[in-house]
């Protein structure tokens, strides 16, 4: 077990046990589930543990009950025992180890590890509300416990002896369960088939089997034609379209043994990668996931032998054999000719102007460039094979134009015709608008409106310019923004909107007669930025107690310090929210990826027990946080954190802890920390949480601390 040892020596140690969404009344336990990416509305009565005749009091989290089976945090429960309890982020398993042995234990796998050796458990791990909880009756008696159930009592014993404390019922399953534990995938139906599933008609719907792995096409030129295959006849599966191009493929009553889960060699114009998981574990579903460049027509059919799965995509390279340009009526028209129904897509650039048409599954036999003689906006026509199944072709423009394709049955026709926003271009290259003769803009007067959050970016110019700016819509689609609309606001003066694929800060340059607009990260215009990030809300209340809901309480404390920071003209600040919405945890932790050099969650904590008080703050050092040349880490965050929040609200100081497991700290890549400030279940920290008094010195509390991290440490 030496190495065991020192393996878990310098592990991260797992936390398991922080608050969830909870709400108790006498003996019963009310909650709200998150968990296999729906929300779960949870009520049952309550359920005491002991060990060896020793009840556990101090958990911060009740047992949950899940398909009539107990499930715990590890910590709260394990360590009582004496074992040792590891995190491992990256395999999403918890190590426990007691005397000699050791339990690995995967999250959403029925199937454990004791001296490597596998064991069936009844029911899987599962991160429920970003906390880790584990099977109490599986794991226990996997390290030669005794568990035992009183139903009159609703009390678990665990005997640490192997004998039973009280043998009145050996049973944890519970009948008073009313978690709603319904997690219904609802399938959308794809263009190419009105039937997306299927079935073995002599296979056992609840015949276990393995996934084993996929075929790719031997090159480029072949069939695209994918191969899933297992080691016996598969039942049912089903497949959908999903948003961002992806296929998916369920096998149901499929364990995953894949070696390769994640094949980027695909040899295919139309996959760029195919992925394999274990969607659930009870049941068992394998999904495959087909990351596609584009979406054409597709098969997935099962074989004749019922062991595999095929999955055909049809990518008939056609030929684009001619074009020809005409113009009337002020329309320019280029007429593209091939052997079939082209697949076109286009984007615009600037300085100059340009039209970019991409035709797909596709190769030339075009001339590299045509002359123009007779539109009224087309000057030029190049055109190149842009990749292998790709065909490009550039129509060089005397002005800004609006473009729009009309895919017939023989040909594919290019309409040019000229735009109201003759004086604006857009370019995707530089992401910058460019306004020509505008001589008259004074760009001093210029106002920002920032929806970050509804993904839009207003530029008001606070006067009319309709005369030079027209009014209209530009597509532009590329990683800032998706489209462009000129138009003027309720006062009559000329606005422009940005709709957003990220979020953005601008550069505003006027040379006389030319006004340049150019989108940025906001890092290239802010020198410090904070992201704020009230925990929970919508449906996640959080965790509940003396009339208050931890969502509420979060957001109130982000409004007064998002209000502080905004005064403050050294720190730029961005929230998750700022309403009763719910940002994906994930989604929160991107953000500030993308734009933070810190990031603040605000959170409150609870208990069972309505002793627990005071102000704790998590956090978990990154990659690279080292702290040289007066850089800022998570650690140092925290403890700046934690001594502030203490002296503004006056609570018992628990502490910073290492948390490897949530998600908005373990994903971020920036200085992060989640402050929890204080136990909503405690009536006198409950009472602080209530005031508003309280709530501006909490506030005021956390700004200076910010201001001080930003202040004295590097950020970047």
């Amino acid at each position: 077990m030496g190495f065991i040892k020192k393996f878990l020596a310098s592990a991260a140690c797992i936390a398991v046990i922080a608050a969830m969404s909870v709400e108790t009344y006498a003996s019963a336990v009310n909650m709200t589930l998150i968990y296999d990416g729906q929300s779960h509305n949870y009520s049952a009565q309550s359920i005491d543990i002991e060990i060896d005749g020793e009840k556990i009091t101090d958990m911060d989290v009740p047992p949950i009950i899940l398909n009539d089976r107990t499930l715990v945090p590890a910590r709260a429960v394990f360590e009582k025992m004496g074992a040792e309890i590891v995190w491992n982020e990256k395999t999403q398993e918890v190590y426990i180890m007691h005397k000699n042995d050791l339990l690995v234990i995967k999250i959403d796998s029925s199937e454990g590890i004791k001296n490597g050796t596998a064991f069936t458990m009844d029911m899987p791990a599962k991160i429920i509300n970003d906390r880790t909880l584990i099977p109490l009756r599986a794991v226990s008696e996997a390290l030669g416990c005794q568990v035992s159930w009183n139903s009159d009592s609703r009390l678990i014993s665990i005997s640490t002896s192997g004998k039973s404390n009280d043998d009145t019922n050996n049973n944890d399953s519970n009948d008073n369960n009313t978690s709603d534990d319904t997690n219904n995938n609802t399938n959308n139906n794809n263009q190419n088939s009105d039937n997306n599933s299927g079935s073995s008609d002599n296979t056992s719907q609840n015949s276990i089997f393995n996934v084993t792995g996929v075929d790719v096409p031997s090159s480029i030129d072949d069939e695209q034609i994918f191969t899933i295959h297992a080691d016996s006849e598969i039942g049912t599966y089903n497949s959908f379209i999903l948003s961002n191009n992806r296929l998916v493929v369920d096998i149901n009553n499929a364990k995953m043994n894949v070696k390769n889960a994640d094949v980027k060699d695909t040899n295919s114009s139309v996959v760029s990668a195919v992925r394999f998981g274990q969607l659930t574990s009870a049941p068992y579903v394998t999904r495959a996931v087909f990351d596609l460049k584009s979406i054409p027509k597709y098969e997935v059919n099962l074989s004749s032998d019922k062991k595999s799965i095929t999955v055909e995509f049809d990518t008939t390279i056609l030929k684009v054999s001619d074009l020809s340009t005409s113009s009337s009526g002020g329309t320019d028209t280029i007429k593209v000719y091939g052997n079939g129904k082209l697949s076109a897509s286009y984007y615009t650039l600037s300085n100059p102007p340009r039209a970019v048409i991409e035709i797909s599954n596709a190769v030339s036999s075009l001339d590299s460039t045509y002359s123009v003689t007779k539109c009224d906006f087309i000057t030029g026509i190049r055109t190149s094979q842009y990749d292998a199944t790709t065909v490009q072709i550039v129509a060089e423009l005397n002005k800004n134009v609006n473009v729009e394709l009309d895919n017939k049955d023989d040909y594919l026709a290019v309409n040019i015709t000229k735009s109201s926003l003759e004086n604006l271009s857009y370019d995707t290259s530089s992401h910058t608008i460019t306004i020509e003769n505008a001589s008259k803009i004074d760009t001093s007067d210029i106002t920002i409106n920032d929806n970050y959050l509804s993904g839009s970016y207003v530029i008001n110019f606070n006067d009319d310019y309709q005369d030079i700016l027209g009014k209209g819509n530009i597509t532009c689609s590329d990683n800032y923004i998706n489209s462009i609309n000129v138009s003027e606001n309720s006062d009559g003066d000329s606005v422009i909107t940005a709709n957003e694929n990220a979020i953005v800060a601008s550069k505003i340059i006027n040379s006389g007669d030319k006004v340049t607009i150019q989108f940025v990260n906001p890092k290239e215009v802010y020198d410090k930025i904070v992201v704020l990030d009230p925990g929970h809300g919508k449906a996640d209340n959080g965790a509940s107690g003396n009339g208050l809901y931890e969502k509420n309480v979060n957001l109130e404390i982000v409004k007064r310090v998002y209000a502080l920071l905004e005064k403050d003209p050294n720190i730029k600040v961005y929230a998750t929210r700022l309403d009763d919405s719910y940002p994906a945890n994930a989604s929160r932790a991107a953000m500030a990826n993308q734009i933070a050099d810190l990031f603040v969650s605000i959170h409150q904590n609870s208990s069972t027990n309505t002793t627990p008080n005071g102000t704790e703050v998590l956090y978990t050092e990154h990659v690279g946080e080292t702290g040289e040349n007066g850089k800022l880490t998570s650690k140092i965050a925290a403890q700046i954190a934690l001594t502030w929040v203490i002296n503004s609200l006056q609570t018992t100081n628990r502490g910073i802890k290492d948390r490897p497991d949530l998600i908005v700290l373990n994903q971020t890549k920036v200085p992060a920390i989640l402050i929890e400030t204080a136990f909503i279940s405690n009536p006198d920290d409950a009472a602080k949480l209530g005031s508003d008094e309280y709530l501006d010195k909490v506030a005021h509390g956390i700004y200076t601390a910010i201001s001080t991290m930003m202040s004295q440490y590097n950020v970047r």
